[in-house]
């Protein structure tokens, strides 16, 4: 697994003072850096003569302004306006801006928009126009001048420039605050931020460099980096590919799925492939009586007929609980299972009695939200709710989930101490100790019916196989192999015409892909 660390504002600002009181950098070090970084870029384009940066009051326009210097010195030219009076420069910027007076720049300070529609024309004619307006700290919505110059910047730039995060992306959640500057390339320094792989912010960062400006690396290592960004590497299926010559189907695995239920026979059988596919050595597929002969499982998956009311498990079948459980591995249970309050029931004494890592999702969570207490888990618990059903085990709205959905997933993983996929596009995988891995696999076509059965199978599948130790990064790469699958199955066949099972097709060729 390939890990790229993701940080927010708070983050990011906690390293900066760091490297001032710790190592004796100076942040207007860091400044100097961050905008010699940001010219280093601009120079290396194509085709780019005249260049204007447009900076606001804070530090993210005090690293246009030391950009603005450097292209100068370049011998570019050069064009620097600021969205705000001189008096309003503070700090490092102001020092910036000081040093930037005493060179050739053309430096203009706009006030109101009238001063602004003046400085249109160095837009429309400049080769290349960098924005510095806001960094990670915007936290309002983006009005007035700043909306204006935002609007003009999209449709009048030839190429643009970001520094840190286009103006106007929350560093936060990837939100839009109101207007974002659509850049062509953005640079950004010491880690990536929400706002570059998160939706919609992530639209508007066109290519997106992230450069290191002076912060020891040292600095990092003592610190929790609690999120981070995602990819397959090759090396986790390429561990599970070598197999020892002198081993058996019991080394891998045995893998308990509980699912399905009268006209929901397709979800259980996803399931119970997407498990045997991803290596599980045994697969048993527990479903009710008069459901089991129609659901389209291969012969190499065995079956266990269940007490059943009504097309669903029945309170009864708690009774085989314990012949069902004896082992096996993992427990994967919810896909098409049904809600009935019989259901309900039999949900609760599994809880009670499985005493091996387990896998919720589907109607299984929503059998969660409906008991009146959440359940106290005493293994590694796995849930893997949609938004919706997130909405449904939170209690809160779907939209406000949505807007703060890494925050809330985390929080509901720290709480409720069990591990909490939350899948979407960039998928969250959140542990109990606060860690967040954000998935960079997937993509549009995956939205389809059993892509989430296909899922729960696969962690399964994983988990079957992972010692104790690795169970955390089974998760994540479960879903990385998962999302790679689709990847693979949309460039062939294309996104609208990928289904589930095309997904599980792909599995030989996502263990086996390397970039």
């Amino acid at each position: 697994m390939k890990e790229i660390p993701v940080f927010n504002a708070e983050l990011m600002g906690k390293f900066d003072k760091k490297a001032e009181e710790k190592y004796g950098i100076p942040s207007r070090i860091l400044m100097e850096n961050a905008g010699g970084w940001v010219a280093k870029k601009a120079v290396e384009m194509e085709d780019v003569f005249t260049v204007t940066v447009i900076s606001g009051p804070g530090n993210n326009g005090g690293d246009g302004i030391v950009a603005a210097r450097h292209l100068y010195n370049q011998e570019l030219t050069v064009n620097l306006i600021v969205l705000s009076s001189p008096e309003k420069i503070k700090g490092n910027a102001k020092l910036n801006l000081q040093a930037a007076e005493k060179t050739g720049i053309n430096i203009f300070f706009v006030n109101g928009m009238k001063e602004w529609e003046e400085l249109l024309p160095f837009v429309e004619r400049s080769d290349l126009v960098v924005d510095a307006i806001f960094g990670t700290g915007l936290k309002r919505e983006v009005k007035g001048i700043y909306r204006r110059a935002i609007d003009d910047i999209n449709l009048l730039a030839k190429k643009i420039l970001s520094v840190d995060l286009p103006s106007g992306v929350s560093s936060e959640n990837g939100e839009v605050m109101g207007r974002a500057v659509e850049a062509d390339f953005t640079v950004t320094f010491e880690a990536l931020k929400f706002g570059h792989i998160l939706p919609p912010g992530e639209e508007h960062c066109g290519d997106t460099d992230v450069v290191k400006i002076g912060i020891p690396p040292d600095a990092y290592e003592d610190e929790n980096l609690p999120f981070r960004f995602t990819f397959p590497d090759g090396l986790f299926p390429r561990k599970l590919l070598r197999r020892e010559q002198n081993s058996h189907k019991g080394n891998y695995g045995h893998v308990l799925v509980i699912a399905g239920s009268l006209g929901k026979t397709g979800a259980a059988a996803m399931t119970a492939i997407g498990a045997l596919k991803s290596g599980a050595g045994l697969v048993t597929l527990a479903t009710p009586s008069p459901v089991l002969p129609m659901v389209p499982i291969p012969p190499e998956i065995m079956s266990l007929p269940l007490k059943d009311k009504d097309g669903e498990i029945s309170s009864e079948a708690s009774t085989q609980l314990e012949e069902m459980l004896k082992g096996k591995t993992v427990v994967a249970v919810g896909p098409g299972l049904g809600t009935s309050g019989e259901t309900g029931k039999f949900l609760k004494e599994l809880i009670k009695k499985v005493n091996v890592p387990m896998v919720i999702d589907a109607d299984g969570l929503n059998l969660l939200s409906s008991f009146p207490y959440f359940p106290e888990f005493k293994t590694f618990t796995v849930l893997t709710p949609h938004p919706g059903e997130f909405s449904r085990l939170t209690g809160k709205g779907k939209d406000e989930l949505l807007k703060n959905r890494i925050e809330e997933a985390r929080k509901f993983s720290l709480e409720k101490g069990v591990n909490l996929i939350l899948k979407g596009y960039r998928t969250l995988i959140c542990s109990p100790d606060g860690t967040v891995y954000i998935n960079a696999t997937g993509n549009p076509g995956m939205a389809t019916g059993g892509a989430g059965d296909v899922l729960t199978g696969m962690i399964a599948g994983f988990l079957a196989q992972a010692e104790e130790d690795e169970m955390e990064e089974s998760l994540v790469e479960a879903v990385g192999y998962h999302g790679l699958s689709g990847d693979l199955a949309a460039t062939e066949l294309t996104q609208p015409f990928l289904s589930a099972m095309d997904i599980i097709h792909h599995l030989p060729d996502a263990f086996k892909y390397e970039e």
